[in-house]
């Protein structure tokens, strides 16, 4: 009796596998209406997004952002862009390429770490794309042809 029930067992098991993996492979990932696209990372520091791999934070905000605040407290500020590009073009760059090939742009300012930048972008070439006031100064997130591809830290 107890062979038969633990052969039964096992074959549920089995079946449970097969049934869960062909339930689990949906193929090709294709559009979803459900899904909209067009999200920002501006929206995800608003709190309107799925970011952190889709966990929101107690309050409909998500969680830092990397901006050293919580995105509840944030406040977005105008900012020159003539202010940015002389800022920037104070600060030094330490260039290097990731272990996926990627070039990386670490953004130093008097010795301290203020930024970086995706991808080998001449800086004079960067617009603004938004700017948040934070506990640490001003964070202007930077953009090429309207893509954020970086950000600086403003003291």
């Amino acid at each position: 009796m107890k062979k038969w029930l633990g052969i039964g067992l096992m074959v549920l098991g089995l079946f449970g596998l097969v049934f869960g993996a062909v339930a689990a492979y949906q193929g090709v990932p294709g559009p979803n209406p459900e899904v909209e696209r067009g999200t920002t990372p501006m929206a995800y520091a608003k709190g309107c997004g799925h970011a952190n791999g889709g966990m929101m934070a107690a309050g409909g905000g998500v969680p830092y952002m990397g901006l050293g605040v919580k995105s509840t407290n944030l406040t977005e500020v105008s900012i020159d862009p003539a202010e940015v590009q002389d800022y920037l073009g104070q600060v030094s760059v330490e260039e290097f390429t990731n272990p996926r090939g990627v070039t990386v742009q670490k953004l130093v300012y008097d010795g301290d770490y203020v930024g970086k930048v995706v991808g080998d972008y001449d800086l004079s070439e960067l617009d603004v794309y938004a700017a948040y006031e934070t506990l640490n100064g001003v964070k202007v997130f930077l953009a090429y042809e309207g893509n954020i591809v970086g950000f600086v830290l403003m003291k």
